[in-house]
């Protein structure tokens, strides 16, 4: 087997999931797909949560057990004062569209707000560069500003967001008295949106 294919596959390994016992979940941050007799299931575990989605149907019968897609976090609840802060940072720079992380530190068990260096920012389109991170930190939620237009996920968001296991946070109307906001829980292209509501500014 070509070396190449044995690195990818020891990067996301292939399990049948048990008949008779549960699956041990993963014990290290990492990704691997799981045969089960419902369907094929995706389970990628980060220092800040775990996650198992079912990516694709089984239309045969194999001899493995069941599998249900389940999420389970690591972390306190969300940082609603480091998500406050960044919506601030967009009203005070409302002309341009800004971007930043919120990172969790899996040594110290801490949350922390680190704003992305912009490489070109309008009104209607960034590109900006990811800060470095500590060793320990990974990053759990990817903001980033609409400036004067609404908060939505574009089809570059859906792009950039593809291949990603994170939180999208977009602020729209950073002009505005009132912001929009959305959110939504990315897995490898899977999107599911988040409710998320923002204190009186």
């Amino acid at each position: 087997m070509d070396k190449r294919d044995i690195a990818l596959q020891r990067v996301c390994p292939i399990v049948a999931m048990p008949k008779f016992s549960p699956l041990e979940p993963l014990a290290q941050n990492g990704e691997r797909i799981v045969m089960a007799a419902n369907g094929t299931f995706l389970e990628v575990r980060r220092s800040w949560a775990r996650f198992v989605r079912k990516v694709g149907a089984l239309d045969t019968v194999v001899p493995f057990g069941e599998l249900q897609e389940s999420t389970t976090y690591f972390t306190p609840t969300l940082p609603r004062e480091l998500l406050n802060e960044f919506v601030r940072w967009a009203r005070q720079d409302s002309h341009v569209e800004i971007g930043a992380n919120i990172v969790w530190n899996e040594l110290t068990k801490q949350f922390r707000l680190i704003r992305s260096r912009t490489v070109h920012g309008t009104s209607s389109r960034l590109d900006y560069k990811i800060p470095d991170l500590d060793p320990n930190e990974q990053i759990v939620i990817d903001c980033h500003s609409h400036s004067t237009g609404k908060a939505y996920f574009s089809s570059t968001d859906n792009e950039d967001d593809a291949d990603a296991v994170k939180i999208a946070f977009v602020v729209g109307h950073c002009h505005l008295p009132q912001q929009s906001v959305k959110m939504r829980l990315c897995i490898r292209g899977q999107f599911t949106i988040l409710q998320f509501q923002l204190e009186n500014p």
